[in-house]
Order: structure tokens, then sequence, then C-alpha cells
């Protein structure tokens, strides 16, 4: 977590902060879920400390390619996507908030490079997302 603290002193307090892939490498690599739930909340509780009013959009991450996601790959995907709805939840304070955006519905292969990373059609169905969540967060 201490690379986060030097980002952020190094840049300054972000007033919003895109959390992209929470949790992604930790499933890729193996990590046990529980490590990967803590990982996921100490980098929000990091930033929020830092500044308390940052609006925090975070993931329920795209999956894998179909043909890459094994079954143990996709039960933990799937159990971090719906995680990250009560993470949302449990982490926005009455000054900061956590907004959850839906990355994974209508996401399809075709919007792959390689087995997990963005094509040019995927990346612009992901900034699609980003923009109609921060449009109402940019509004208020």
């Amino acid at each position: 977590m201490s690379g986060i603290q030097g980002w952020l002193s190094e840049t300054g307090s972000p007033d919003v902060v895109l959390f992209s892939s929470p949790g992604g490498n930790d499933a890729l690599e193996g990590l046990p879920y529980d490590d990967t739930i803590e990982n996921i909340n100490n980098i929000i509780d990091i930033i929020q400390a830092d500044n308390p009013n940052v609006t925090i959009i975070i993931e329920q991450l795209a999956p894998g390619r179909s043909d890459f996601m094994t079954p143990e790959l996709a039960s933990y995907i799937n159990q971090l996507q719906q995680e990250v709805l009560s993470i949302a939840s449990n982490q926005s304070t009455s000054e900061s908030q956590v907004i959850a955006v839906d990355m994974f519905t209508g996401f399809y292969d075709s919007f792959l490079a390689d087995e997990i990373h963005y094509n040019e059609a995927g990346a612009e169905f992901i900034a699609t997302r980003y923009y109609n969540v921060l449009r109402n967060v940019l509004e208020e």
C-alpha cells in the first residue's frame, strides 16, 4: 500500500478516482479471495484518508475471454463482481461516495485484444460505462 501513498504524495489528492479492475490481478495470481477483498478495502481507506471528500468509481470488472476463464476463475470473478456492491455501500461516507459501475453486463469476448486486455471496442465500452457515471458525478 505504500505505493499508493507515494503516488498520492507525487500527484496530489484526486477528487475522483476510477478504480479499474479491482482484484483482477489478485484473481489471476491466485491470491486468496479474502486477501483480495482486504486489499481493495485498504486501497479505498488510503485514498479516503488522503482526501475525505473523494468520489471513487469502482468497477464490477468485466470477465476475461470465455476460453480463458476456468471454472475457478469465473467463480472468483463472479463473487468479486457482487462483493464490489457491498464494498461500495460499506465504504461510502457522508463525504465520500464509492460508486460501483457494472462493466460485465453486455461485455463480450470481441471486446478483448487477448485473454484479459481490452481492444479498442472494449475500451470504448468501458469508457462509455465510466462516462455515464462521471456525467452524474461531475454535474453534482
